[in-house]
């Protein structure tokens, strides 16, 4: 399975010169959504907010990410990622395929994500060497991609719209609603301290990573542990212990860290 796909062009006009640089035999993915675009919570995607085009096998459908930014099955592959949202939607854009890369990937199916990377502070993270961040949850595209041939898309975008860039087939709006999963081969968090002061309980984490924020579950027995909606939540890093509080109760008599979701 290829590693990644070539980075073209993001709302912009792609010129033969622009595509100078890659092979005539390269494939072309363009794509964009009318919006608006939407999370979970039903508002609207900020700007710079992530969108990947995916792949999966002939007759299946895209499993789902990973919050490390990975595919879910590792059937499925995420080609590339990029920052395109702008007011609301995703922008017109084009992803260069190399040649080699998509001879491995013909005949599967072809589909753009919205995917929601943002942190605590509601601030998309971006991505890097072509894959998002962090993913919170995510929404697959009905439609809008479409696959064509380098050598012969060049000059119908160079003149498309008077200039503005590619147009890609007609998607539908979405919205990221859908719980990325935890890496499989991922350890849990592990405390390491409790202090306990006059009102509140304070836990030092280890073993977190930054691609997930944690929050307490606890009660009065260690085998009855519910959500604590009192809990502060507080990403993970992956180089220090986090700390994470919560009221004192005698409800509250037994700790443990998870996802927050």
């Amino acid at each position: 399975m290829p590693k990644t796909a070539g980075f073209l062009a993001v709302a912009a006009v792609v010129t033969c010169s622009a595509c100078a640089f890659g092979s005539m035999q390269d494939k072309l993915a363009r794509f964009s959504t009318p919006g608006l675009d939407r999370y979970a919570d039903g508002s609207i995607v900020r700007d710079g907010e992530c969108y990947a085009l995916v792949w999966s096998p002939a007759g299946t459908v895209f499993s789902g990410f990973n919050a490390d930014g990975t595919a879910a099955s590792p059937n499925d592959h995420v080609v590339l990622a990029g920052a395109l949202a702008l007011g609301g939607r995703c922008r017109d854009a084009v992803f260069q395929i190399p040649a080699a890369e998509y001879e491995a990937l013909k005949g599967g199916e072809w589909a753009v994500c919205l995917v929601d990377t943002r942190n605590l502070a509601g601030v998309p993270t971006g991505t890097q060497n072509g894959k998002p961040l962090r993913v919170n949850r995510w929404g697959i595209i009905s439609g809008g991609v479409e696959i064509t041939d380098a050598s012969s898309v060049k000059p119908r975008l160079a003149a498309a719209n008077g200039g503005r860039g590619a147009t890609a087939l007609p998607a539908s709006v979405v919205r990221a609603n859908r719980l990325s999963a935890v890496p499989p081969n991922l350890l849990p968090p592990r405390i390491t301290d409790m202090e306990i002061g006059n009102d509140e309980v304070w836990l030092a984490v280890a073993g977190t990573v930054p691609y997930l924020d944690y929050t307490i579950i606890s009660g009065e027995k260690p085998n009855d542990l519910k959500p604590d909606y009192f809990s502060e939540v507080v990403e993970g890093d992956g180089r220090s212990e986090i700390a994470i509080g919560t009221p004192k109760s005698p409800k509250r008599r037994f700790f443990k860290v998870k996802r927050a979701e």
